[in-house]
């Protein structure tokens, strides 16, 4: 039967997992980056446009419709730990994402798109100069910075989650 906690839950649950489940592809695509480095720009901006037009809109949406939830489930927020610490971990991977990730993933991508193309695959010619023509140092520490980030992000997720199912100590089912 239609309800407004059913719409919420809807909302929430689809936000949920076309937000983040991409995400989850992430270190894949790190990896397969790894082993094909000439296409580092591409893979760049394919994850900075997952996270600008997908993740960061939809993110937005799940606290939004969670607190319809909540109303409409005339839950007890401060008698819900489980709940509070969920929030709290939720705003605290948001905000690391806006204000670290997202600007971090931008400058990268900036950062080999204003790289000088390399020579074709077989091209003839002198053997590169040992350190020339390899990406500069920013290049991977603005990565180290991105898979750090993105195992923080990855685990809070993955917590919230289990918390969210979960909900230890808490009596409603």
């Amino acid at each position: 039967m239609w309800s407004w906690f059913t719409f919420y839950l809807i909302v929430h649950l689809l936000g949920v997992l076309i937000a983040f489940g991409p995400n989850f592809a992430f270190p894949i695509m790190g990896s397969l980056l790894a082993k094909h480095p000439q296409h580092a720009a591409y893979a760049v901006e394919v994850i900075d446009t997952v996270e600008k037009r997908l993740t960061v809109p939809l993110a937005v949406i799940v606290p939004l419709s969670g607190t319809g939830l909540i109303y409409t489930a005339h839950i007890d927020l401060w008698h819900s730990e489980w709940l509070i610490i969920s929030i709290v971990m939720y705003t605290a991977a948001f905000f690391f994402a806006i204000t670290v990730q997202v600007p971090t993933a931008s400058r990268l991508l900036h950062l080999l798109q204003s790289m000088p193309a390399g020579p074709p695959p077989g091209a003839a010619g002198p053997p590169p100069v040992a350190g020339a023509g390899g990406p500069p140092p920013e290049v991977a520490a603005m990565t180290k910075k991105l898979r750090l980030g993105g195992m923080y992000l990855t685990i809070s997720v993955v917590v919230i989650l289990v918390l969210m199912i979960w909900r230890p100590g808490n009596s409603i089912t």
